[in-house]
């Protein structure tokens, strides 16, 4: 799982926890191969649990991450921009990457991707880096889980939608979730949300006060953006979560050749 989805999963659990009951189903991948060997699956103790893939909604777009900070120098708030391809096969393949500064092997640094692919047909994930600039051989890794899977049906960012406002209590803290409707980008429809969440000091009273708004498509089933609205009140302005801002959408088959390791790269488990 990439750093971005560890952050967008962080905020989201906590929301969607207790809001929808999940279906399990069972999914067997297929016969290993020589490009899935049978060496790299774990036997099946028919007890691991993982969320089933988003399937039939295949596309390509450019993922634009923005994460904003406090210039120590200046006191101003500044941002600081990357974009990166993320895809999606109608099998339910993922690509993510992450852009990186990595060692040249020369005494530079040059910029490089680290791409990680969730392959829920084979039940494995890829992790590489690309281009490689490293001065040993090419390597990606790889980490399968057993052969036998029990998938719950469970879509954190569509479970988060709410059609009339909604409040949780909770000691010391309080969400409060709004819907925002509909709204287009591009071609894609997407229906928002905007999660309030007050949080309150026990020792010094100090009230804290955090805004969150997330769009997502039920015709894409995938986050199109999210992002956190200053306190205007805040004595810091910068914001803990990056915006994220899913753009470029082209609704079509991405190439077979992005949910695997490039030719000539070593593949090692992990």
């Amino acid at each position: 799982m990439t750093r971005s989805c560890w952050v967008l999963l962080f905020c989201l659990v906590p929301w969607c926890q207790g809001q929808t009951k999940t279906r399990e189903v069972t999914n067997v991948a297929p016969a290993p191969s020589d490009r899935f060997p049978a060496s790299w699956y774990p036997a099946n103790d028919n007890v691991t649990y993982t969320m089933a893939a988003q399937t039939d909604a295949p596309y390509t777009a450019t993922l634009v991450t923005t994460a904003h900070y406090l210039d120590p120098a200046t006191g101003e708030v500044k941002d600081s921009s990357q974009s990166t391809l993320q895809a999606r096969d109608s099998a339910g393949r993922k690509r993510d990457e992450v852009e990186m500064p990595r060692p040249d092997g020369q005494g530079g640094i040059v910029m490089a991707h680290e791409v990680s692919i969730s392959d829920p047909v084979s039940h494995c994930r890829f992790r590489w880096m690309e281009p490689w600039v490293a001065p040993d051989k090419p390597t990606a890794t790889v980490a399968c889980m057993p052969r036998t899977l029990h998938y719950t049906n469970q879509n954190l960012y569509s479970d988060a939608m709410v059609s009339a406002p909604r409040e949780v209590q909770s000691p010391g803290s309080s969400e409060l979730s709004q819907p925002l409707g509909t709204r287009k980008f591009g071609e894609v429809e997407a229906v928002g949300v905007r999660r309030t969440t007050t949080t309150t000091n026990s020792q010094t009273g100090e009230v804290v006060k955090s805004v969150t708004e997330i769009w997502y498509s039920s015709e894409l089933k995938e986050l199109l953006e999210m992002k956190e609205i200053p306190d205007p009140k805040a004595k810091e302005a910068s914001g803990q979560l990056p915006d994220v801002d899913l753009t470029q959408i082209q609704r079509k088959e991405p190439e077979a050749a992005l949910f695997y390791p490039p030719a000539g790269y070593d593949i090692k488990p992990e």
